[in-house]
């Protein structure tokens, strides 16, 4: 027997004032540029606020350069190179918003972001890409970078990845006194993996990530990854990705919300009702985070087929008016 849960308007308006979600609007930049810190009276550590969360950077005037997050609204997502750090390769914000957070999570400082609120908070998720430096490095290589899917390093040697590249964003939650909980989450930036060529992929576009497994967290660190690192000095590819709308709940109305996404059958062999709030942004991701099929659909019931899909878990994603719900369905 199915369980429907009615969620007040009341307690929808408190989850929406109790956890003001990141949006990066703040402050509004002029056309084309980026916050990275650089308006600092001195070098070093400092804040950026957006929403109830705050993320770390870190400037150096000396090189003009810096670490952890900044924000942008740069627009050029064809040119490659690192003089094009700070735009993400979809061009604009999820949703075609002007502004989005960029992250450059160097090894030498810390990239980590906190609530301010008080005590531990259930995230929801956030909406991830590439940025245009990243992403035409993996594509077509550069002098220190190899082109995601060869089986020689940026110098032409062979690596020994037989051209299974991957670049892997994993992502820890941090307790009150900053200590990884123990929980993560992965997700791919690039995967080479697949043994149908046809299925690899460099992401290209905002991509939900669900945090809800990490269960209530005081901040999250976030660490990369890849299979280029020939040469000795780490990884190769460049370390950045771009965020935006980053989602915040306290975990008791957390898991009320969760409880409203009804989808049946499940398991299922193909057909899915998915029963989701009217007009709503509907997603459907792998167990690697790749975006199989997004909609926004007016309907209070779904119905999508799956049967081409291989089996296995997929996430189901419904967004709308910034609540995020999300279920986990069995594909047999």
């Amino acid at each position: 027997m199915k369980k429907i849960f009615l969620l007040s308007s009341a307690l929808i308006v408190a989850f929406q004032v109790q956890s003001q979600h990141a949006t990066f609007e703040n402050p509004a930049l002029t056309a084309e540029s980026a916050w990275y810190g650089q308006d600092q009276v001195t070098d070093g550590d400092t804040i950026y606020t957006s929403g109830d969360f705050n993320f770390e950077n870190n400037y150096n005037s000396g090189w003009g350069s810096f670490a952890g997050w900044a924000v942008s609204n740069v627009t050029d997502n064809t040119t490659p190179g690192w003089t094009n750090q700070y735009s993400a390769v979809t061009g604009s914000g999820e949703s075609s918003s002007s502004q989005y957070a960029v992250c450059y999570a160097s090894s030498w400082e810390e990239h980590r972001l906190f609530n301010s609120l008080a005590g531990a908070e259930m995230l929801q998720g956030f909406y991830i890409t590439n940025t245009t430096y990243a992403y035409y490095a993996m594509l077509n290589g550069d002098d220190f970078t190899k082109p995601f899917g060869a089986d020689t390093n940026a110098q032409g040697m062979v690596d020994g990845t037989n051209g299974e590249d991957w670049f892997l964003l994993t992502i820890y939650g941090l307790d009150e006194d900053s200590l990884y909980t123990g929980d993560s989450v992965n997700f791919y930036l690039a995967d080479f993996r697949f043994s149908n060529d046809a299925d690899d992929y460099i992401v290209d576009q905002w991509t939900y990530v669900d945090l809800s497994v990490l269960g209530p967290v005081k901040g999250l660190d976030f660490v990369l990854s890849s299979t280029d690192t020939t040469g000795g000095f780490g990884m190769n590819n460049p370390a950045y990705f771009a965020m935006d709308n980053l989602f915040g709940a306290y975990a008791g109305i957390d898991a009320l919300m969760a409880d409203q996404l009804e989808v049946y059958p499940n398991p299922t062999t193909g057909l899915l009702n998915i029963q989701i709030p009217q007009n709503a942004q509907v997603m459907i991701h792998n167990s690697n985070g790749k975006l199989m099929h997004e909609e926004f659909s007016s309907e209070k019931v779904l119905q999508l087929d799956l049967s081409a899909y291989e089996n296995g878990i997929y996430f189901i994603t419904s967004i709308s008016d910034g609540v995020v719900l999300n279920q986990k369905v069995i594909k047999h």
